[in-house]
């Protein structure tokens, strides 16, 4: 056979015009093809499972400070040691490190991270902190078949470090008052996770929650309030959102509540707005409650304000400040009430209570649709709107319904700190403020807390115009630790999903927080120690 004719027989092996040569290049190509999704879809998978291990720690993390941190505020620290149970046979073969946290009321609590067996990481049982009898275990998802002459933490991915589990200071207060200082520290890595990541508690034997000269406090004065920090030191900073105006029978939405701790550096400044309430008679919902658009009085309510902290002064609404803003509690909405002319119209359309200042996200306010006598013919017989709630990057929006609750409109207008548009009733303020409403209650405002889980920081080259956002926070020196954000309707925020956990807001004195803020805002920082 001739080279040419061998030449025509691979050309139509295939009885389609492909040369073998022409098929294997062409399967190649495939197979590089798929070779490189699935490459891709194994990196978006792994960043995936990447982000949800992340999320447990951080949810376990502030689960978990919450609850020793409640305990110190609740029965005051009386010594943290060594010593106790923590010495028990029991407790010295389950545990790396432990730490008996003794209360005044006599009371004692095990706070230790378990023994971890370096050719048995997978099990669950090894790797976990341990508080008052409850384990707070971390899933290191392991393979199940280790390669010979491997160990288990070669495929190590969370670690767990006790080098600085518990050390103490003393100091004077300026009465002379010698007081002890503790801190905790217990270290948490993702083999992923960039950031600094675990547990910090700094607690004191002095009782904190009476101590005039380590705590400042903040009443609403309708302008900026500085603090200087007077040492080096951990600072516990707490506000408290004003709540909306009420209307006729219907309220305004309630004030929120955030807490933090935070390093601060003596003569380090940082500036205050408290927020003022819906209901005052002069400037009424300072820093971010909506206004009512003129005429409206009779209608509507003014949003409450919210209480924030900023490293930059100025007037409260000064974008530049709003920008540097570290802390926020949310103020709640406006509520709304059809005035009532005659006995006729004693049921009306679109009344209703002002939503909450919220956590992470505002409550929407309330509306009554159309139930009067009148019939079709009346102006507004089918149609009622409520404010949106604020989210961590977006204001509010107004949302229009009609009586079958089917969405006829929806504008955003509530904004970055302040509102737009001023209409019936007014939105509250927050990180970014509630929307306004025509019929109806208005929505509050969110929070937000530099370092806090779900939060959304604004980049500072931000303009007015084009707001960009990044995750947490925007200042690494600004980041709080032991969170804590309880929405105005008592829940509280540990992460991005719906929280279902209620807790009643630590008492500042001067307000009403049964479920929420109520009544203008307020700030108190206080020194926790070295």
């Amino acid at each position: 056979m001739s080279l040419l004719e061998t030449g025509v027989v691979m050309k139509k092996l295939n009885n389609r015009g492909l040369s073998i040569v022409e098929i294997v290049v062409t399967f190649a190509i495939v197979m590089a093809i798929i070779s490189g999704l699935l490459a891709i879809i194994m990196n978006y998978r792994q960043k995936a499972e990447t982000s949800f291990s992340e999320l447990e720690l951080e949810t376990i993390r502030n689960t978990l400070t919450k609850t020793i941190q409640d305990d110190i505020l609740n029965f005051g620290i009386s010594e943290i040691n060594y010593g106790g149970s923590c010495m028990s046979s029991t407790s010295s073969s389950r545990f790396s490190t432990c730490a008996n946290l003794v209360f005044k009321n006599g009371t004692e609590k095990i706070l230790a991270v378990s023994k971890i067996d370096q050719d048995n990481r997978s099990s669950i049982e090894n790797k976990y902190i341990f508080y008052d009898d409850e384990k707070y275990v971390f899933k290191d998802n392991l393979p199940q078949n280790i390669p010979a002459g491997r160990h288990a933490y070669d495929f190590q991915t969370i670690f767990i470090s006790t080098e600085n589990f518990l050390s103490s200071d003393s100091t004077v207060l300026s009465d002379g008052t010698s007081i002890k200082i503790y801190s905790i520290d217990i270290a948490i890595e993702h083999i992923e996770y960039e950031q600094d990541f675990g547990l910090h508690i700094v607690a004191t034997d002095f009782d904190l929650l009476t101590a005039n000269a380590m705590r400042n406090e903040f009443s609403y004065t309708g302008s900026s309030q500085e603090f200087t920090a007077l040492a080096d030191g951990t600072y516990q900073i707490e506000l408290w959102g004003a709540s909306g105006g009420n209307q006729g029978p219907y309220v305004g939405g309630k004030g929120a509540y955030t807490s933090g701790y935070i390093a601060l550096k003596k003569n380090e400044k940082l500036y205050i707005y408290v927020g003022g309430s819906g209901n005052r008679e002069e400037n009424a919902g300072y820093n971010g409650g909506g206004e009512i658009a003129p005429g409206n009085e009779k209608y509507g309510a003014i949003g409450g304000g919210a209480t924030d902290v900023r490293l930059v002064d100025g007037t409260w609404d000064d974008f530049n400040g709003l920008k540097s803003r570290i802390m926020v509690a949310a103020g709640g909405g406006g509520a709304n009430y059809r005035n009532v002319t005659s006995e006729e119209e004693s049921k009306l359309y679109g009344s209703g209570h002002g939503g909450s200042g919220g956590g992470l996200i505002g409550y929407d306010g309330e509306s009554e649709s159309f139930q009067d006598t009148h019939g079709a013919d009346y102006k507004s017989a089918n149609f009622h709107a409520i404010g949106g709630g604020g989210t961590q990057v977006l204001g509010g929006t107004k949302k229009g319904y009609n009586n079958d609750l089917e969405l006829l409109s929806s504008a955003i207008t509530g904004g970055f700190g302040k509102g737009t548009n001023p209409e019936q009733s007014a939105g509250g303020g927050g990180w970014y403020t509630g929307s306004q409403s025509s019929s109806g209650g208005a929505g509050g405002g969110s929070s937000y807390i530099s370092g806090h889980l779900g939060c959304r920081a604004v980049n500072q080259n931000s303009v007015i115009n084009s707001i960009s956002h990044k995750a947490n926070s925007e200042y690494d020196s600004y980041i709080f630790s032991n969170t804590l954000m309880i929405d105005g309707e008592g829940y509280v925020w540990n992460s991005i999903t719906k929280p279902t956990q209620k807790q009643t807001m630590p008492n500042n004195v001067i307000t009403t927080i049964e479920g929420g803020n109520v009544g203008d805002g307020y700030a108190r920082i206080t020194y926790l120690g070295l």
